[in-house]
């Protein structure tokens, strides 16, 4: 069991670490303590890590990271012929571009 969920903590990983790491890395440099290599390694990592290991634990998140879902659940799911998953990444689209415009 315990090399599943290392299997399955794989894809959130690699779709979220790198955006992570930019976010923390140019937030940490301007704290002189925090940019060192090693700090940084360990900040990022456990923090990275840990995002991951939620995201392995959300219900239906989990979709959108490439795992499957439980069964039951309503990403993909039946309503709308399994298209409930663009409706939501639409909604996020326009609430995003809705904030931003006016912001």
């Amino acid at each position: 069991k315990q090399w599943y969920q290392r299997r399955v903590m794989a894809m959130p990983f690699y779709l979220i670490h790198q955006q992570l790491l930019v976010g923390i890395a140019s937030g940490a440099l301007w704290v002189p303590y925090l940019r060192s290599f090693p700090i940084m390694l360990i900040i990022t990592s456990v923090l990275i890590i840990t995002i991951t290991y939620l995201i392995t634990k959300s219900g239906s998140l989990r979709y959108f990271f490439g795992l499957p879902t439980l069964i039951g659940s309503w990403l993909p799911g039946k309503p709308l012929r399994g298209f409930v998953p663009v409706l939501v990444l639409t909604g996020v689209v326009l609430l995003q571009m809705t904030l931003t415009r006016t912001l």
